[in-house]
């Protein structure tokens, strides 16, 4: 008798434990979730495209010269743009390094100092401006870039009745730019690459003047400043 009742609560001890370990069975978490949150900025970028090119010139140098994607603050000195040089324009060439994610509109705004205030005087309205975009490469995303300028401005051009060089089209000088206005918008430039990649729109900016018989001047200071924004 004794052996049977130990023998049925052994039996009952075991299937207690098998029903409690089929209990946990069913229980256990057996599934589980990661929830990532993340942010996309709109980005846009102006540095340097590389080395300027100056052309014209009578005397001058390249003080600061561009360096490919770095912060663009080129200083130059157009040397003589007065009557002793011959050459037909003095002409800087800097290219713009453009990248983003957004459509953007880059741009520009301007000033001439210390040249005087005769009628005679080198003017904003005499130092040419213009961007010369290209047809975008296949590694950019796709779209026309809109150029508010008519390109190189040493390009066409003619004298007034008292012979001042006049520079040909609207937005081709400085003097259009005396406030911010815009000189190139487009859609987004770079595809989905990496932030590190060297793809990028590079744009050059051209300025010119033609040397005449302007008010003597020791120290012209000509400065064009650019800014690029997302739309």
């Amino acid at each position: 008798m004794f052996k049977s009742t130990k023998g049925i609560l052994t039996t009952l001890a075991i299937t207690a434990a098998v029903l409690m370990m089929s209990a946990a069975a069913t229980f256990a978490q057996t599934t589980g979730s990661v929830t990532m949150t993340a942010t996309v900025s709109n980005f846009v970028e102006l540095t340097s495209g590389g080395a300027v090119t100056l052309t014209g010139n009578s005397g001058g140098s390249i003080i600061t010269d561009g360096t490919a994607n770095s912060p663009l603050a080129v200083v130059v000195n157009l040397g003589e743009v007065g009557p002793s040089n011959t050459n037909s324009f003095v002409k800087l060439s800097v290219p713009l390094r453009l990248r983003s994610n957004v459509a953007y509109q880059l741009n520009m705004v301007s000033s001439v100092a210390g040249a005087g205030a005769t009628s005679f005087s080198l003017k904003d309205t005499d130092v040419g401006f213009g961007l010369t975009p290209a047809a975008r490469p296949a590694n950019l995303a796709p779209g026309a870039d809109t150029n508010a300028t008519p390109g190189d401005p040493t390009v066409g051009g003619s004298t007034d009745a008292n012979g001042r060089w006049v520079f040909a089209g609207a937005n081709s000088t400085l003097g259009a730019y005396a406030v911010s206005g815009q000189v190139l918008t487009g859609p987004r430039i770079n595809q989905a690459v990496a932030g590190n990649s060297a793809t990028n729109l590079t744009v050059p900016a051209i300025f010119a003047i033609k040397p005449q018989f302007f008010d003597p001047a020791p120290a012209i200071t000509i400065t064009a400043q650019f800014t690029v924004v997302a739309l």
